[in-house]
């Protein structure tokens, strides 16, 4: 009975979405009202059940179908509501502390990491991904607790690299992996880029100095970078995210000095010359192998009959 027929694969992961908001709702609403076990009891319940949908679901190729997507992701829904009990069992408020989100994220990063393992999931390896870099960034402030926000725009760009050099070495063998973790990779360098925009915007200093030349350097390269894999791999996820950083990047560059020495000049140098190598007029190309046999062979007979 856990194991989903494919033809009714849809309605079963349409029921699993539904119980996951039920969870949820439930959690809200009677969360000063029901002891934190029951909470935590009903949670895991939920969570054990649409998992074991998930992972009991035939596998019909190389990626799974949507409603399996949807079945998984829903595991990890619940996963979150879960664990989030457990933190406030073991006498945390839930995420708010630095440590807690270390160890949850660690916990949804391996749920995630492994349900990609197990079910090939590129939906998985993105949220577990996404997870591993929230975790990291918990364990850095819960261990070092740094008084600025150096030490986590150092991480977000170590961790933003990274995923940039699995991206290339996974885009050939995996195609779909290789967009997940292009876009964990494109979200950690949109975090980087927030934490000097946020500044820009709030007049008090909240993360420390703003941005040199080098950060909004790295930040522009994420930017491009992932637009172009958008466009070459037509891949969208990408491309909305590169969108996003440029957008940042380019508020963060807007607050030095008023002149055009600088990114102004390099950024209109670039669009020169990009338009300037797409624009630029060309010879006609030569007739490809086959065109104008036939005009030859017309031309040829109209002789012959005259």
């Amino acid at each position: 009975m856990l194991r989903p027929l494919p033809h009714r694969g849809d309605v079963v992961a349409a029921g699993a979405v539904a119980l996951a908001a039920l969870v949820a709702l439930v959690q809200v609403r009677f969360d000063h009202v029901w002891a934190n076990g029951v909470h935590l009891l009903y949670a895991v319940a939920a969570c054990a059940f649409v998992g074991a949908l998930a992972l009991q679901a035939p596998r019909e190729g190389a990626q799974p179908r949507p409603y399996q997507s949807a079945l998984l992701a829903t595991t990890f829904a619940l996963a979150v509501l879960a664990l989030t009990r457990v933190a406030q069992a073991l006498g945390s408020d839930g995420l708010d502390s630095s440590g807690t989100l270390a160890w949850v994220g660690g916990a949804l990063a391996a749920l995630g990491l492994g349900l990609s393992a197990a079910r090939g999931s590129a939906l998985c390896l993105l949220l577990g991904s996404v997870s591993l870099v929230i975790a990291l960034v918990g364990f850095v402030d819960w261990a070092s607790s740094p008084s600025g926000a150096a030490a986590f725009r150092w991480l977000l760009l170590m961790l933003a690299a990274l995923f940039a050099l699995a991206t290339v070495a996974l885009r050939d063998s995996s195609p779909e992996r290789a967009v997940a973790v292009a876009n964990t990779g494109g979200l950690a360098a949109l975090a980087l880029g927030l934490t000097f925009a946020i500044d820009q915007i709030v007049p008090v200093k909240l993360f420390g100095p703003g941005a040199g030349a080098g950060w909004e350097l790295f930040l522009y390269a994420c930017g491009f970078g992932l637009c172009a894999y958008c466009a070459v791999d037509r891949a969208p996820g990408p491309g909305w995210i590169g969108v996003a950083i440029l957008m940042v990047t380019t508020l963060v560059a807007a607050g030095g000095k008023a002149t055009l020495v600088g990114w102004p000049l390099v950024l209109g140098a670039g669009a020169g010359a990009l338009l300037f190598a797409g624009l630029r007029p060309s010879r006609p190309l030569p007739p490809a192998p086959g065109e104008g046999d036939g005009e030859v062979a017309e031309v040829f007979e109209i002789r012959i009959e005259q």
